[in-house]
């Protein structure tokens, strides 16, 4: 029955569902998903960054000039973390996701093609040779 399905799933059946999956999806939805940055105490939260022994250099405390608590993703908050070479390195392993990957193209090429001038192929389509337009000029 050549041309007709005879077994296998219906058209436009779709996949079962993954419950692995679908935790994986609903878990990294939340952690992009933009939101107050509190602390357990209900304020805004604070972000000690500090140097390669452990001491801190600096704190950042995530509000508002009013005082309320930054809205943002905790993929923003780790992103504020990093030194500026571990965010391009993050960013760069985000962007494979999201765009295609060239493949490598392998062209093997070779000419064997003779060189034809405009005259040959003149003499070509009007069915002379080279001998007969050699002795009509008298050459």
């Amino acid at each position: 029955m050549k041309g007709q399905k005879t077994g296998g799933r219906r058209k436009g059946t779709p996949n079962k569902d993954n419950p692995l999956k679908g935790y994986l999806r609903a878990h990294s939805l939340s952690y992009f998903e933009p939101k107050p940055q509190i602390d357990t105490q209900g304020n805004p939260r604070k972000i000690d960054f500090t140097d390669k022994d452990g001491i801190i250099l600096d704190t950042v405390i995530l509000r508002n000039p009013d005082g309320s608590p930054r809205i943002m993703s905790d993929f923003d908050v780790d992103m504020l973390t990093m030194q500026a070479n571990e965010r391009v390195s993050a960013e760069l392993r985000l962007l494979e996701f999201h765009t295609p990957k060239m493949k490598a193209v392998e062209v093997d090429m070779d000419m064997r093609a003779s060189v034809i001038t405009i005259e040959d192929r003149l003499r070509a389509l009007c069915g002379e040779t080279e001998s007969e337009d050699e002795n009509e000029y008298g050459d």
